[in-house]
């Protein structure tokens, strides 16, 4: 009995530990006037694109606090619910709905305008935004050709992960920056990895929960994905074993996490640093988190402000290095960004 006492004792303790302090940022700008759906920092960090809720989207200089253009698809206002570049940072692409449109960003002239026979979940465009990665509430994830304007290979997420008869739907996708492969995440609970040249499936990881959030460790040979309260891991493409699950909490890594609420978390956006050696992660629950790459240790977390006290918790829709590394970008849904210098 004193054995457990001092168990739950210690659980309690460190689950205290691991709350994050509220921390104010160095600069913060308005980005939206009530909330965002939808946001993505441009490669270089110099721009934001934020989806507003009921308005165009907003293409901003963050230093300058300056809308460069605002876009949206047709005459009508409406709600861009995702938003991305191009890794080479000259196209960006917003989503209403079933329709993408592409934007060339030096001139902000529509390039290209994708209507689709069903609603569009999740995006991610090529080096160059010649081809798009969608997933689609149909179930399935397109490989799509925008020059060619054809589907060069459709994904699936087949239920037998979780006893389903049906394939699950497929929350989030990326491209790796070599142009070759494709990571989707879904609700049976997989990541998956797959060749845009054959179509065919690499390798897929299991999680406890839906994976929403998928992405490439930009020099090569690493994936991140993460469940949605659940855990986030990174993992080894050529051997296909996880590398480390990041850990906001201090709990031991000799010890397996235990299955409580307090050492869960979702993460909703990451980013690693021009030097590849930190990670930064956000979070629904207010919160960001630094991490070193080479282990996944922790090196800070902290709180992030909301717009009004007495509003309901901040969901970190995007974050970002700075261009020379020495401050992190946050985007959230209460239509705020914000900048901390890393000390």
């Amino acid at each position: 009995m004193l054995l457990i006492r001092y168990a739950l004792l210690l659980l309690v303790t460190l689950s205290l530990a691991a709350c994050s302090v509220e921390r104010d940022s160095d600069q913060q700008w308005a980005h939206s006037e009530l909330s965002s759906y939808a946001a993505a920092f441009s490669p270089n960090g110099k721009y934001v694109l934020v989806g507003d809720t009921d308005a165009p989207a907003k293409l901003w200089d963050i230093e300058q606090d300056q809308v460069i253009y605002s876009w949206q698809n047709n005459s009508q206002v409406g709600t861009t619910t995702s938003v991305a570049f191009s890794a080479d940072g000259k196209v960006a692409a917003t989503a209403e709905i079933d329709t993408i449109v592409l934007w060339e960003i030096a001139n902000g002239k529509p390039m290209m305008r994708l209507h689709f026979p069903v609603r569009i979940k999740a995006m991610a465009l090529s080096t160059q935004g010649d081809y798009v990665l969608l997933a689609l509430q149909d179930r399935t994830a397109i490989y799509f050709d925008v020059i060619g304007n054809r589907v060069v290979h459709i994904f699936r997420h087949d239920g037998a992960p979780v006893n389903a008869p049906i394939d699950q739907l497929i929350n989030t996708v990326a491209i790796s920056p070599s142009g070759q492969y494709a990571l989707t995440g879904g609700d049976d609970q997989m990541a998956r990895l797959w060749s845009l040249t054959s179509g065919k499936q690499l390798r897929r990881w299991k999680h406890d929960n839906s994976v929403d959030i998928v992405g490439f460790y930009p020099k090569g040979g690493y994936v991140l994905s993460g469940a949605g309260n659940d855990q986030t891991h990174l993992w080894n493409i050529k051997t296909g074993k996880k590398q480390y699950t990041l850990r906001p909490s201090p709990w031991p890594k000799t010890l397996p996490l235990p299955n409580f609420p307090s050492f869960k978390t979702t993460t909703s956006a990451f980013d690693f640093s021009p030097n590849h050696q930190y990670l930064v992660t956000g979070h629904p629950s207010q919160r960001i988190c630094l991490w070193t790459v080479a282990d996944g240790e922790k090196v800070d977390c902290w709180q992030v402000a909301r717009r009004k006290q007495l509003r309901p918790g901040v969901v970190l829709q995007a974050v970002a290095f700075s261009p020379q590394g020495d401050a992190v970008y946050g985007e959230s849904g209460n239509g705020i960004g914000q900048k901390w210098l890393l000390k």
